[in-house]
């Protein structure tokens, strides 16, 4: 007559001790990735505030050759160029709006110039609006999504936001701000 083994002897002692340890490894680094991401979720909820929303301010391009101020613009928001880092063109004179489809308006500098018009709220950190482009003369759809305090995604489009570019701005810091000049002048 066989004797029964009591049910917490019968399968965790009797496998191999290979299978006992990668079992045991497996639960717990079961438990340690389920730490890890509840700690990694609750430090990035902590980092970032929770609805940033508002682009005013100064900002660098994504290649820092310029920098635009978001601002009031009537009852909208709009964006200026305030800096540029080349501000003369390659024969020395001062860089114009030369492919504008306005031929009156091919003579306006390029620093100074709104390209971002019409920003309305479009949702909790969204802003939608026009971006023109003076490399080009073309005004597109454009996306402003404010991403920190420090950061904004700006998206221009043709038709769907799927077909168009995206930059990452950011924030110039209060010092690089006061410097540079609203009438367009080189930072000092």
């Amino acid at each position: 007559m066989a004797v029964p083994m009591p049910k917490r002897l019968s399968n965790a002692r009797l496998r191999r001790p290979s299978e006992r340890l990668s079992g045991f490894l497996s639960e717990r680094l079961s438990g340690l990735l389920a730490v890890f991401l509840v700690l990694a979720a609750a430090s990035s909820a902590a980092s970032s505030p929770s609805s940033p929303g508002d682009p005013r301010g100064v900002w660098m391009t994504e290649d820092e050759r310029a920098a635009l101020t978001i601002g009031e613009c009537g009852d909208r928001l709009c964006g200026r160029i305030v800096w540029l880092e080349s501000m003369r063109g390659p024969s020395g004179t001062l860089r114009r709006d030369e492919e504008n489809p306005d031929p009156a308006k091919r003579s306006e500098q390029i620093c100074g110039l709104v390209v971002i018009t019409d920003l309305e709220r479009s949702g909790t950190d969204t802003w939608e609006g026009s971006v023109y482009n003076p490399q080009d003369g073309k005004t597109y759809s454009g996306r402003i999504t404010v991403l920190s305090d420090t950061a904004l995604q700006v998206r221009a489009y043709v038709g769907l936001p799927f077909f168009g570019r995206s930059q990452i701005w950011t924030r110039a810091d209060s010092a690089a701000a006061r410097r540079i000049d609203e009438g367009c002048g080189e930072p000092e």
